[in-house]
């Protein structure tokens, strides 16, 4: 009997007829994974496995510390800068305060702005040896001191003689944070150093303006004296422009009562608003006897300014030897010394060897200067430190008296300062 075809049927002759697909007798045939190679498979998994769990314990038993420690520090520096934002409020409100509560205020204000510094010198004789100003003026405190942040990127001012010969030199900040600082430059005149850390977002000190300091102006020094950081004393300004028996022409020390001991050198001499009028320098002695010194404010600040541009400073000069006129020699040009002032201008009596701009210019010896561009002239140390302050290549005008056939005139020179000469 025949069967009708069914759809079935074509379905099986269709598939009879397709034809076989072409094998490549070059390609091997797919492998089929074994017990081992799964084994394998599980080594390397938990293999992997362990070494990422053994790297994240280590990251955190030697990660958590510094994690810790940078909370630590940027907590500590929350509280200070909470600090000082109400004592910057509070002192520039000018409301009375007593001495107690203002002290508080200024210590709160300056505080972020005063470091610890310490060095290390791998020729230690050399540096014991040297001094740096005459034997009656010790600094016992080489190898460690204070500075004051000069800016928010990392500049900080402190002395030369903290500093000099040190291979390395670290900065300890109020909160405790450490870094390793760059020597900027130096002055050995004002005995001043600016170096820099690699740090940004600080809070600097306050310039106070140049007349802010009187004597009998109350002060506060802070500073690391013997190594105890961030200690404040209180003090007033006992006498200004100390210079003969201290240090050199260019220092013009202002003399205070402030405890200052070693350690304390480079760090801040603020006034009663927290503004920096001097930079703790010397004492007299091995420890603080009622008479320290510190560089002014106005003389730090463009030192610091001129280290940080041009990594040195550059100071006028005319290459003159002065003196201080005698009365007899003032009373020949009809001049005497103001109330009050015991001497007035300077007395030109040689020039320098080498080269003398101010020879140069027409000066002669014997000559009495009266002005330095426009700035009268009251001794021969105010001359030269009017000159020092006055960068080396500028334009300066004199007013000066001479003595022409018997009589007294009156002479304008103007001049280029030259540089004075690096020691």
């Amino acid at each position: 009997m025949d069967y009708p075809e069914t759809d079935h049927d074509q379905e099986v002759e269709q598939l009879q007829v397709l034809p076989r697909p072409e094998t490549n007798p070059a390609t091997p045939a797919p492998r089929i994974a074994t017990s081992g190679d799964m084994a394998l498979a599980a080594i390397k998994y938990r293999f992997a496995r362990l070494v990422i769990t053994t790297l994240t314990l280590l990251l955190f038993v030697f990660g958590t510390p510094y994690l810790v420690q940078q909370i630590q520090y940027s907590l500590e520096y929350g509280k200070i800068k909470a600090r000082y934002d109400a004592a910057s409020v509070h002192l520039s409100s000018g409301t009375n305060e007593s001495v107690s509560r203002r002290s508080e205020l200024v210590s709160n204000k300056v505080t972020p702005s005063v470091v610890h510094i310490h060095t290390a010198a791998f020729d230690m004789e050399t540096r014991t040896n040297q001094r740096v100003l005459p034997e009656s003026n010790l600094f016992p405190s080489r190898g460690q001191g204070s500075g004051i942040v000069v800016s928010a990127d990392g500049y900080i001012l402190t002395n030369r003689h903290v500093i000099e010969d040190s291979n390395l030199v670290y900065v300890h900040l109020a909160d405790q944070s450490r870094y390793t600082a760059e020597i900027i430059g130096v002055d050995k005149e004002t005995d001043l150093a600016l170096i820099k850390i690699d740090k940004e977002n600080l809070i600097p000190i306050q310039w106070a303006p140049r007349d802010a300091v009187q004597v009998g102006t109350m002060v506060w020094a802070m500073g690391s004296p013997f190594g105890l950081e961030q200690s404040i004393t209180l003090g007033i300004v006992s006498a200004t422009h100390r210079t003969a028996k201290v240090g050199t022409l260019y220092q013009d020390f202002l003399q205070t009562d402030a405890a200052v001991n070693p350690g304390n050198s480079g760090g801040p001499l603020v006034n009663e608003n927290g503004l920096l009028i001097g930079v703790n320098t010397a004492i007299v002695g091995d420890a603080y006897q009622g008479i320290s010194f510190a560089v002014p404010g106005y003389v730090a600040q463009s030192v610091s300014d001129q280290l940080e541009k041009n990594g040195r400073v550059s100071r006028g000069w005319l290459g003159l030897s002065l003196a201080n006129p005698s009365l007899e020699t003032l009373t020949l040009h009809g001049l005497a010394p103001p109330e009050g002032q015991t001497s007035l201008g300077a007395q030109v009596t040689d020039f320098a060897p080498s080269y003398s701009p101010g020879y140069a210019a027409g000066i002669e010896i014997n000559d009495v200067i009266l002005e330095f561009n426009g700035k009268p002239i009251t001794s021969t140390t105010q001359f030269i430190q009017a000159i020092g302050e006055t960068p080396g290549g500028l334009p300066a005008k004199l007013r000066l008296r001479r003595m022409v056939d018997g009589m007294s005139q009156e002479k304008t020179i103007e001049l280029r300062l030259g540089e004075r000469p690096l020691e």
